[in-house]
């Protein structure tokens, strides 16, 4: 018996959706069409690949290590077939988290795209960090990057710095007691550290300061950083931020860093792209300016 590839084209959507239904959408067929194909597989392999534990679908141990093996070979004939079909070597999508996008990489975009005018770049919502789809975008910005099938380029560690309105950096610019900081609200982000607990970015803080946080200090708390840092803008408190989660005309004039110490998160922010692009000078061009733009802050 031959090789079943189109059996394995089906199975590969199916891992990477978990679902039967949604993979027939995908790939324009019925439902029974997939379950048909999976069966093939499976009885061509001698392996189960799917388990159902109630309405979840997930891979069993072979099907898990097949998908690992396969995934990036397909990834690969599909961007090649693409890349010769429309002629779309020029045009590159990008995906990353909208706060970093919005923040960081749209007020700097224009300068990529007068060193690169033959790029066309555009810019992808990441809907979740990890969702590495290459019918959605091209290239990713990602804090889980991939352990195979891609390449992948360190951009930055995220370090967090106390951040203030202006009017509250003028009473606090002076002082050296970490202590002091506790005296006006401080504003927490769930998002600066995976297990999150109330107030962690904040004790964390003071850890690293070497004393403990004040147990009567005001905490207002947030699900992201930039929300926190606009909560900041507005003079509520102080917040700890990463220099990328703010513009640089905030930080003239909206958002002033306080002179004292930085923790580091859980979190390194990485550009990757499938192995099939390794030499698309596209690929190269981006990877070279968004190098160059971390470097130039001072959190690269």
């Amino acid at each position: 018996m031959t090789v079943p590839f189109r059996a394995i084209h089906y199975f590969s959507e199916v891992a990477r959706l978990g679902s039967f239904s949604q993979a027939s959408e995908r790939l324009f067929v019925t439902q029974s069409a997939v379950s048909h194909q999976i069966k093939l597989l499976e009885e061509y392999l001698g392996h189960p690949l799917f388990i159902r534990r109630g309405r979840q679908l997930l891979l069993t141990a072979v099907g898990k290590s097949f998908y690992d093996k396969i995934h990036s070979a397909i990834d690969t004939i599909q961007l090649a077939t693409k890349g010769i079909k429309t002629g779309t070597d020029g045009k590159l999508r990008l995906a990353l988290f909208g706060s970093l996008a919005v923040k960081w990489l749209i007020p700097a975009i224009d300068e990529f795209r007068q060193r690169f005018p033959n790029v066309d770049l555009s810019l992808q919502i990441l809907i979740r960090d990890g969702d590495f789809d290459t019918r959605q975008a091209d290239c990713f910005i990602t804090t889980k990057p991939p352990r195979s099938g891609f390449i992948r380029w360190h951009l930055y560690d995220e370090t967090l710095t106390p951040y203030c309105a202006p009017t509250l950096w003028h009473k606090l610019r002076g002082i050296e007691d970490p202590v002091e900081l506790a005296k006006y609200p401080l504003l927490s982000a769930a998002s600066a550290f995976e297990n999150y607990q109330p107030g962690r970015d904040w004790q964390v803080w003071f850890e690293k300061a070497g004393c403990k946080m004040p147990e009567d200090v005001k905490i207002h708390h947030f699900s992201h950083l930039l929300l926190a840092a606009e909560a900041a803008k507005y003079g509520q408190g102080i917040a700890l931020l990463n220099e990328f989660m703010t513009t640089a005309r905030e930080r003239e004039n909206e958002l002033f860093e306080l002179p004292m110490q930085s923790i580091r998160t859980e979190d390194s922010f990485y550009l990757v792209y499938p192995e099939a692009y390794a030499t698309n000078p596209s690929h190269e061009a981006l990877t070279d300016w968004l190098m160059s733009l971390c470097k130039g802050h001072r959190l690269g």
